[in-house]
């Protein structure tokens, strides 16, 4: 027989009593087959294990899920006059966004950009931000988002390790990157793109062609490029928005870098929803205690949610 012991004001008895059932079911099985690993031993029994396939069913599917920028277009085309993004006071309509952001594409294809082709994007924050994440899809691309405040040695592997041969960038940026040189460079505060079409580009792209590639913190050794398909992003966004309903008269803060995953929630589910993206106007918004009261972007704009926070309300 086996007594055990536990503090009550940090435990409840039904949770001991799992436990419990699992240090059993261990020593049952290593007494059977002392050879086995540890890790192999079949903790759970059969009421655990239903219990999970129940927790974990979900008949929630989203069928026919289209890309976030032909999901955007439609907004644009529904609604071109309203703000679809601010910034340090500068706007752009939703109409406004989408020809900046389809002349910028068609210089990309151009330029050889096809699906799955990686483009990189090492820009502050600014409308031109936006403008190029959406340009890069547009084509066909996918981006990797090149912090200008990570270290130099990082992007320059970032650089190196997803092979981009193009980057979008900034002439205040670019002075910093020593990468730069060997690659085919657009500075978008100085691309004059005028000449270029302002309609929809007409790229094929399948659910399975790739969206971005961000890369880890690579505190367990190098950064690692994690490759994310246009379908994920896509049923992420649609499920940001039957959760959680975002209407045209919400605004959304964008105060994660870009570089960081919770961005990819915080810019396209507004877009993709036909509410208002507000880009933080510093890195200091971006901070895990920023609030209306620290962050002017979110006192400015009335801001109600950070994607960021909607996703963890359900632990997402």
């Amino acid at each position: 027989m086996v007594t055990f012991s536990y503090a009550r004001e940090l435990f409840d008895a039904a949770t001991i009593e799992r436990m419990a059932g699992h240090y059993m079911a261990l020593l049952e099985a290593l007494a059977e087959r002392p050879d086995q690993a540890v890790g192999d031993v079949d903790l759970l029994g059969a009421a655990e294990r239903g219990r999970l396939l129940e927790w974990g069913a979900n008949d929630r599917r989203f069928s026919d899920v289209e890309p976030v920028h032909r999901l955007f277009e439609r907004q644009a085309r529904s609604h071109p006059e309203a703000v679809a993004v601010t910034f340090e006071g500068a706007s752009l309509t939703y109409g406004e966004l989408n020809a900046r952001a389809n002349r910028l594409a068609h210089r990309l294809i151009a330029l050889g950009v096809k699906p799955d082709g990686l483009v990189g994007v090492a820009v502050e924050r600014s409308l031109e931000m936006v403008v190029s994440l959406l340009a890069v899809l547009k084509a066909g691309g996918a981006y990797v988002p090149l912090d200008p405040d990570y270290p130099a040695d990082r992007l320059a592997y970032m650089a190196q390790d997803s092979g981009i041969a193009l980057l979008l960038t900034q002439a205040r940026v670019k002075e910093r990157l020593s990468f730069a040189a060997g690659l085919t460079t657009l500075e978008l505060d100085r691309l004059d793109v005028d000449d270029q079409s302002d309609l929809d580009p007409s790229v094929a792209v399948h659910a399975e062609s790739l969206a971005y590639v961000i890369y880890t913190s690579g505190s367990t050794g190098r950064p690692k490029g994690v490759a994310i398909r246009h379908r994920s992003l896509a049923s992420c966004m649609m499920w940001m928005q039957d959760a959680y309903g975002l209407a045209g008269a919400d605004a959304v803060l964008h105060k994660a870098p870009f570089g960081f995953d919770v961005s990819v929630w915080e810019i396209f589910w507004p877009l993709t929803s036909g509410a208002r993206l507000v880009v933080a106007r510093s890195r200091r918004s971006s901070g895990p205690r920023a609030d209306r009261r620290t962050d002017p972007s979110a006192r400015d704009h009335d801001i109600e949610l950070r994607a960021g926070d909607a996703a963890g309300l359900s632990g997402a």
